[in-house]
């Protein structure tokens, strides 16, 4: 007679002796000794444990323990390690990476290599990657040769895994590169996980829609039809999408749906926006994320060799993901206190694990007189903000309230115990009470710290010219905002932020009072806000023209419209305690 099991648990038996056969090639998991049967047992000590999500669970002699994913630790993987949002190096010299994942133990990660064949890596954990096998278009096409290969993408649609890259093609034996070429795009398939991909193919061959260009003219469509560099595949409820770089007065983005080719959706680029000068003209690698409704357009500014940096657009939909929205920072090139460049991050791809968000993106390394060195490939988790916009990458405002006749400094603490002071010197802060810390500290020799390894911000005050006293704020290591409250300080100022509504959508801010709970509306009318998700308050209601003391308010509220229709105004309000620096609001 069997024994009586869980009906889970019977059905997963039963699996795994369907599977008893499989090898490591097709999961791309090593097994166990014993096969099915320790499969089985496992699955017997296991059941019902969950590892808080946050892991998996292994049968150790009987008994069940849980191998906790990175930055989880405990016997339950339910509290979170000191390396939580560490930033750590996956692959050193790979650039322009993109990460394929099959399940949340299986990925591949791929990128730009020695531009000549395109490297594959897998791995079970998203931290320890191993070299798979590297591609070679060269070879595995009799046709032609291919150089100046870079940015690919892995993904997988109906069953079949598709490797896109961007090369120029010449025939065999010919020179690579080639004159009168520019780089396009080709694609490449694969019936399974051992990613023997075939023979690279052009995309929309002879048709009018966006496609592989071998030579260097725009085709008589536009130059958002030459399919260049970075392509990016993304599958939604609506079909499945590329995206794409093509060249025109720049690097621009454009997307179309793979089942309706003839609409092309541009998104941005200085072809049809006017950027600021920081881009340097470069609007490239776009990635694609949908989370909790909202669409995520990531994209790459500035050359790889300059101020290479991430930057994202929100969106409800895949075409409303252009500039007539906000263009958010993800990260920023970092300079030294001379203004030579450091550090630089881009080219990104977001990967989610058991519900927990990893950016992974290569950093640019520079020598100490700015001049670009290399890129590898790095990864840190991500962390949403109520809004859903995300915590930046080395971005932090550091906001602390005022006293008469002081200066300040601004030191680190680090994770370590050790402590980087001054950061930011008096000779840098002065009087000020805010500074944005952009992962440099230009009073400690420009020394480059991680947010993820801060533990906490101190400011110190005087107004002598003696430095004793602090006053000290734990950090979280991902957040974008701090406020420290000195002692019989008093509020400077509010940094009022909120969620950014439909495309066009205008604003006006409100504020109640907390000596007879009337409420001003507005404060600050849409004349003034118009369309910002930004505003600071110091104490004046512009628009009645009347002051509303800081510590006075009890309330923020934002309102918003479209059209000009404040009949249909839709607010949102946040309490406020009269101190703090910084309120953030999202409308329902």
């Amino acid at each position: 007679m069997l024994p009586r099991f869980p009906s889970r648990l019977i059905s997963f038996i039963a699996l795994a002796l369907a599977a008893g056969c499989a090898g490591p090639e097709d999961t791309g998991l090593e097994p166990e000794a014993g096969g099915a049967s320790s499969t089985i047992a496992q699955a017997l000590v296991c059941d019902g444990v969950t590892c808080g999500g946050h892991g998996v669970c292994r049968d150790n002699a009987g008994s069940a323990v849980c191998v906790c994913d990175e930055g989880f630790t405990g016997t339950s993987c339910a509290t979170r390690g000191s390396n939580f949002y560490a930033r750590t190096l996956l692959v050193p010299g790979l650039a322009d990476p993109d990460v394929y994942k099959e399940n949340d133990d299986l990925f591949f990660l791929t990128g730009t290599g020695d531009a000549r064949t395109v490297p594959l890596y897998e791995t079970n954990d998203l931290s320890s990657f191993r070299f798979k096998r590297g591609y070679d278009p060269s070879v595995a096409d009799p046709t032609y040769d291919y150089c100046m290969i870079w940015a690919p993408d892995l993904g997988k649609a109906n069953g079949v895994y598709n490797l896109y890259f961007s090369a120029q093609r010449v025939p065999n034996g010919m020179a690579c590169p080639a004159s009168g070429q520019d780089v396009t795009t080709f694609v490449a398939s694969a019936s399974d996980l051992n990613l023997n991909f075939g023979a690279p193919r052009p995309i929309n061959p002879s048709t009018t829609y966006p496609r592989t260009t071998i030579g260097s003219a725009c085709t008589a469509q536009g130059c958002n039809r030459n399919i260049r560099i970075d392509s990016a595949t993304f599958n939604d409820t609506s079909g499945s999408w590329l995206f794409y770089v093509w060249f025109q007065n720049g690097n621009n983005i454009s997307s179309f749906n793979l089942a309706a080719p003839a609409t092309v959706y541009n998104h941005t680029g200085p072809a049809l926006y006017s950027l600021p000068a920081h881009e340097e003209g470069i609007n490239e690698a776009p990635e694609l994320l949908k989370r909790d409704g909202l669409y995520y357009l990531f994209f790459s500014t500035g050359w790889y060799n300059s101020q290479y940096a991430m930057n994202y657009i929100l969106g409800d939909s895949l075409p409303a993901l252009t500039r007539a929205r906000a263009v958010r920072p993800l990260s920023q090139a970092m300079r030294n206190a001379s203004g030579a460049l450091i550090q630089s991050h881009g080219h990104n791809v977001v990967v989610d694990r058991r519900g927990e968000f990893f950016n992974i993106f290569h950093q640019g390394v520079f020598q100490p007189a700015g001049t670009f060195t290399s890129r590898s490939t790095y990864k840190q988790r991500l962390a949403f903000k109520p809004d859903g916009s995300l915590h930046s990458l080395n971005l932090v405002n550091v906001r602390w309230t005022r006293l008469a006749g002081y200066s300040y400094s601004l030191d680190l603490v680090l994770r370590d115990g050790s402590v980087v002071g001054p950061c930011s010197a008096v000779g840098i802060l002065g009087t000020a009470n805010k500074t944005v810390f952009n992962g440099v500290c230009p009073s400690a020799g420009s020394r480059m710290v991680n947010k993820g390894d801060i533990a906490a911000f101190r400011i110190f005050y005087s107004n002598s010219g003696t430095w004793g006293p602090f006053v000290e704020k734990a950090y979280d290591g991902v957040s974008d905002d701090v406020f420290l409250e000195l002692p019989g300080g008093a509020t400077p100022f509010v940094d009022l932020t909120w969620s950014e509504e439909e495309t066009g959508a205008q604003y006006s801010i409100d504020v109640q009072r907390r000596d007879t709970g009337a409420w001003i509306g507005p404060c600050i009318g849409v004349t003034s806000v118009n369309r910002a998700l930004a505003w600071t308050y110091s104490g004046r209601c512009d628009t009645p023209g009347i002051n509303v003391a800081i510590p006075n308010i009890s309330t923020f509220r934002i309102c918003t419209a479209m059209n000009g229709d404040w009949s249909r105004a839709r607010c949102g309000a946040t309490a406020y305690d009269g101190k703090s620096m910084h309120v953030p609001i999202v409308i329902p």
